[in-house]
């Protein structure tokens, strides 16, 4: 309101402003901004959850935010515990960094937000000998650049995707892979990889279930299935996901089987594409709603410790077909009609020891004759098993060996 104004409409008003601006008790400007708060402290570096007096030669690095770094970390943890050796989970994001310590308490493990907090905590490690990689994030250079350390990429499974070979691996000392599977698509491609040390060791996080899965898959229990669809991806383009018509699945599987269905969707599911943001409580609405034979699990749920109670699986592309391998029972992989899809190649297709399909009504026909007694794949999953996943390395535990034998080159 200008002084005009107000002195004609509010004459008493405009004379007590005036009174209170002579004392001093009206400010001249009563609409200025207010002042912004100030930001919240931002922590850096947290290293109280580590007892430094240690000796501690092998560290394990996650770059990753809290969903995909509790993801790619939890198959690791008893990896490393079982192999008996002291290490320390370096994490780079805050709210990861506050869950694990709450998940694993007794567990050393260290924050740093920065490159140069990186060098701080490095610096309270003078055993430090040999870093661990699960993913390859960019802040992964931070350690990678330190020439005392060997770096060693161990990543979080077994995927054709384009990124399990691409030239950021060309990084590392050594690739650890399961099987010669990987070791091929870095083969496939078009880039010079002579310099990088590759070593099988198998994957450790499924030896039991290689160790069980030697009956016949439905001599073992009634038909049960897992259905393990991958998120959208970071581009619609390298989007392989059946997230769109899982509804569909579900329910049309569970009429064909009659059989409990558990389904797990990929913590990363609603990144990219938020209408999925809710998928877990969506699904479960339907669940209940049909009264279907059918459990959501949480995404956080590590897989390798639900697929001995399943033997059908559905699977789109991603690491998860390798983890169901191991069960040695029928896997039903969803191939998008509409998209042209890249992958690192291996010697060896999913048409080999996978039943495909781009369509509902083709996954219900070929599970169909599958559990009819028609499972051609069997001898395709064998091979399969010894190429992806290292059969002999992981039943002899190599993993736990090559780690032991690193800190033993160490000192």
């Amino acid at each position: 309101m200008s002084k005009l104004t107000k002195l004609v409409n509010s004459p008493k008003l405009f004379l007590k402003d005036a009174v209170l601006k002579k004392l001093g008790v009206l400010p001249e400007a009563t609409n200025k901004p207010k002042p912004k708060p100030k930001p919240k402290s931002q922590k850096y570096i947290d290293v109280s959850h580590v007892n430094f007096y240690q000796e501690i030669s092998l560290i394990i690095h996650s770059g990753e935010l809290l969903a995909a770094g509790a993801n790619q970390i939890i198959p690791w943890i008893p990896v490393f515990v079982q192999a008996d050796v002291k290490f320390v989970l370096l994490v780079r994001n805050e709210a990861f960094f506050e869950w694990i310590k709450k998940e694993y308490p007794w567990m050393s493990i260290a924050f740093a937000r920065r490159g140069v907090d990186v060098e701080e905590v490095l610096n309270l490690l003078p055993d430090a000998k040999t870093v661990f990689y699960p993913s390859s994030t960019g802040n992964n250079i931070h350690l990678v650049r330190f020439n005392h350390l060997h770096h060693v990429f161990i990543g979080h499974g077994d995927s054709d995707k384009a990124s399990s070979a691409n030239k950021a691996l060309r990084l590392y000392d050594e690739v650890w892979t399961a099987g010669q599977g990987h070791i091929d698509r870095f083969e496939n491609i078009d880039f010079n990889t002579s310099h990088i040390e590759f070593v099988k060791v198998g994957r450790p996080n499924l030896r039991n279930i290689l160790s069980s899965s030697q009956i016949y898959w439905q001599e073992r229990m009634d038909n049960k299935v897992l259905y393990l669809p991958t998120w959208e991806g970071g581009v619609e383009e390298a989007n392989y996901s059946s997230i769109l018509f899982s509804g569909q699945i579900i329910r049309e599987v569970q009429k064909l089987l009659d059989s409990p269905v558990m389904i797990k969707y990929h913590p990363l599911t609603g990144s990219r594409d938020n209408k999925f943001n809710n998928i877990n409580k969506m699904t479960e609405d339907v669940v209940n709603r049909e009264s279907l034979n059918a459990t959501v699990l949480n995404a956080s749920v590590e897989i390798s410790t639900v697929i001995p109670s399943n033997n059908i699986f559905i699977c789109d592309i991603s690491g998860v077909i390798t983890e169901c391998l191991a069960a040695n029972a029928p896997i039903f992989v969803y191939i998008p009609a509409d998209k042209e899809i890249k992958v690192a190649s291996s010697n060896m297709g999913y048409e080999e020891y996978c039943y495909t399909y781009s369509t509902v009504d083709e996954l219900i026909e070929k599970a169909t004759k599958v559990i009819a007694g028609n499972d051609y794949l069997i001898e395709g999953r064998k091979k399969a098993i010894e190429y992806f996943i290292g059969y002999e390395e992981t039943i002899n535990n190599e993993f736990k060996r090559k780690i032991q034998e690193s800190i033993f080159q160490s000192n």
